[in-house]
């Protein structure tokens, strides 16, 4: 069997697109050069890869069986390859680095602090995104490492590395009625209305499994976002709303009109930060810097 990389590149791509077009554009070649490459793979394999149907293409349960396959094959290629520059370059090289809203200025920007003047060849393309999207962005090999919340008992074939944990804390406008309480318990959150984070993401995870624990309805979301803001912030403070924000987003808010309510007894919340890689990857000498310094920090 002779299947070349590019074959695989390009399948890998309709599979991404499933249109042949966004593929082509995608791949910078022509789609007739697409059918072709497509066509070469099934006469390869000897399996029908994908269904078509007009301008949709959609793979085949065969073709999802490849395409796993395929990725790590195409993975392990580009890892190699980059390895293989960042050893020519000595102290240079591309790092694909993932961070979430939580982890960007605490976590990478003071590791990038370090990192970047002792590696003076070293590029860095960064990437914002949430704690649900980056183990998959990690896994497909769009990243060659992320620092996310994320949950350690996602199996396949991610690596999770312990590097810290961030606090979540229940906050409120300054002058909402709970702060004139002298105690607050998980009753009297249950009837409030929230900013919260998607249902998919981490901290979301966290405080709705809190208050299921204690039998008590889960927040009531009146308004969903990707991760909590400064601007979200400023929304609560202005409004009844309440929201959970990590620590860290907290310590420059003295004049933004929000606080974290006294809910000791229930709260803080906390998640696990990790570092996120392939359990196959070849790691460049960039990659094991990033490591190196994210693990020495104070």
């Amino acid at each position: 069997m002779d299947i070349s990389l590019r074959d695989l590149s390009y399948f890998l791509a309709v599979v991404t697109h499933g249109h042949l077009g966004r593929a082509a554009s995608a791949c910078a070649v022509t789609q007739p050069a697409l059918s072709k490459s497509l066509k070469r793979l099934e006469d390869e394999t000897g399996i029908p890869l994908f269904d078509r149907a007009g301008r949709a293409i959609r793979p085949t349960s065969a073709g999802l069986a490849f395409a796993e396959h395929a990725r790590k094959v195409v993975n392990q290629y580009e890892d190699a390859v980059r390895h293989a520059e960042g050893l020519r370059a000595g102290t240079g090289g591309l790092l694909r680095l993932g961070a979430t809203a939580a982890t960007m200025d605490t976590v990478i920007m003071p590791v990038l602090e370090v990192l970047l003047p002792a590696q003076p060849g070293l590029r860095v393309a960064l990437t914002l995104g949430l704690s649900d999207e980056l183990p998959d962005r990690v896994e497909q090999g769009d990243l060659d490492l992320a620092v996310a919340p994320a949950d350690a008992t996602r199996g396949g074939v991610l690596r999770h590395e312990a590097v810290g944990q961030d606090v979540l804390r229940l906050v409120a406008g300054r002058r909402n009625p709970l702060f004139a309480q002298k105690t607050i318990g998980l009753p009297d959150l249950a009837g409030q209305r929230w900013i919260l984070p998607k249902r998919t993401s981490v901290a979301r995870q966290r405080l709705d499994a809190l208050f299921a624990g204690a039998d008590q309805p889960l927040p009531r979301a009146v308004l969903e976002v990707d991760f909590i803001s400064a601007g979200a912030l400023k929304l609560v403070a202005g409004t009844d709303l309440l929201t959970v924000a990590p620590a860290a987003l907290l310590e420059d808010t003295g004049e933004t009109g929000v606080a974290a309510l006294p809910v000791g007894a229930v709260l803080p919340l906390t998640r696990d930060i990790s570092l996120l890689s392939r359990r196959n990857a070849v790691w460049s000498p960039m990659m094991k810097a990033f490591r190196r310094v994210l693990k020495n920090r104070p």
